[in-house]
């Protein structure tokens, strides 16, 4: 395998995995750190230091980064979610290979101009849904290809942590569907379980295949905390081969261990989580599989390493195949019409070290239940949920944020 060519940019917030990611690369002579981009390295000392120490050459323009660059391999790109396209699209253009985090982008004609951007340039996008790279998961997609469970029928994932105060003080945008004049949707199904919605799709099997995306999306918003995007969060998707994704998620959760996704067929059916476990349940028996701990940011980028050498190989992300993830998401926003709040008298405030935490014990303790129902929290009567109506995406091309949530 040759040795890559990589550049960052952006080594703070979750660009601080990626520091690390490269660092252990470059030590095991797979990766050559080139250069990165940071403005404020002051606030980050640590990851400038490690990357100084690989040679890496420090630059506060990513554009002139590249342009003295021309011999890199490919880009990281680990921003805020708004950057992500204007930086995409730069890198592409100017010839480079991209690995940007995830979400790709946040309105579906945004992703759109992404992936016309690629098929004219060429260039290779891995979009890091790094949880699309685990063996567990790779091998459930395998099987649901071969038919091992029929046809998909239903898909539910359910997702249940807590995030204190202090999450969402991290950052100017955390929790803020705009900020600076700029969508950023934050909640989630955009962010911390961003990664559990798309591979929900991918067990659908609708991501990246042409004609298969939403028909249409009826959703939930909700927030126990002082934000303006949601922390509570339910999503029904109908899909165009016939599969329903059911998608439930909390953000002040007393407890609910790791996300998981169940998959029910005409045949059988499945269970994945994040710990790499599967099980497949079929008429022939029941099967479980552990596949143990996996370094799944490490597998995204030997893939795209691989596949930059070798053309054939298919990448785990390719930025085409998000394109349902992105219609769910703007449909979301289109069925819901509001993020509304989860009056106090529901609500658990509780010190969590420095910070606080808010909590939602009603939903923690209820929410298994809602999602084995595949029902709406309005369908299961919480008395602080409202009802909606789904949203058809037929045709749907272009996203603008309900007017009542236009608030920044």
């Amino acid at each position: 395998m040759k040795i890559c060519r990589a550049a960052l940019i952006g080594i703070g917030g979750f660009g601080v995995e990626h520091v690390k990611m490269v660092q252990k690369l470059a030590g095991e002579g797979r990766l050559q750190v080139v250069a990165f981009t940071e403005p404020n390295v002051d606030a980050h000392q640590e990851s400038y230091g490690k990357l100084a120490a690989l040679g890496a050459i420090h630059y506060t323009d990513y554009v002139q980064m590249l342009t003295l660059h021309p011999d890199i391999d490919f880009v990281a790109i680990a921003t805020p979610i708004a950057t992500h396209k204007p930086m995409c699209i730069q890198a592409m253009r100017m010839g480079f290979h991209v690995l940007v985090e995830k979400p790709p982008a946040i309105t579906i004609q945004d992703l759109d101009e992404m992936i016309a951007v690629q098929r004219e340039t060429g260039r290779l996008c891995q979009v890091n849904f790094q949880n699309t790279s685990g063996q567990a998961f790779r091998t459930l997609l395998e099987r649901l290809g071969s038919g091992a469970l029929g046809q998909v029928e239903h898909v539910v994932g359910v997702g249940m942590w807590k995030r204190s105060r202090a999450y969402y003080d991290r950052t100017r945008w955390a929790g803020k569907l705009v900020s600076d004049g700029q969508y950023v949707l934050d909640g989630t199904f955009n962010n911390p379980f961003a990664h559990l919605l798309h591979n929900c799709l991918l067990a659908a099997g609708v991501e990246g295949a042409p004609g298969l995306h939403p028909q249409s999306v009826q959703a939930e918003l909700y927030h126990v905390n002082d934000i303006e995007g949601d922390d509570v969060s339910c999503i029904r998707a109908v899909m165009a081969n016939g599969a329903d994704v059911h998608f439930y998620a909390m953000l002040c959760s007393e407890g609910g261990g790791e996300p998981f996704i169940t998959v029910n067929g005409t045949q059988g059916k499945a269970y994945w989580d994040y710990e790499n476990k599967l099980t497949i349940d079929t008429p022939e028996g029941e099967e479980e599989l552990a596949f143990g701990p996996v370094d799944l940011i490490r597998n995204m980028y030997v893939n795209l390493m691989e596949a930059i050498e070798s053309p054939e190989k298919p990448l785990f992300s390719p930025l085409e195949a998000c394109r349902s993830f992105v219609l769910v998401s703007n449909g979301t926003y289109e069925s819901a019409r509001a993020v509304h709040t989860i009056p106090r008298q529901f609500v658990t405030e509780r010190q969590a070290g420095e910070s606080t935490v808010r909590l939602l014990p009603g939903l923690s303790e209820k929410m298994r239940d809602v999602a084995a129902r595949r029902k709406l929290y309005s369908e299961y009567s919480f008395p602080w949920a409202r009802s909606t109506h789904p949203f058809p995406m037929a045709g749907y091309s272009r996203f603008e944020l309900p007017a009542d949530m236009r608030k920044s």
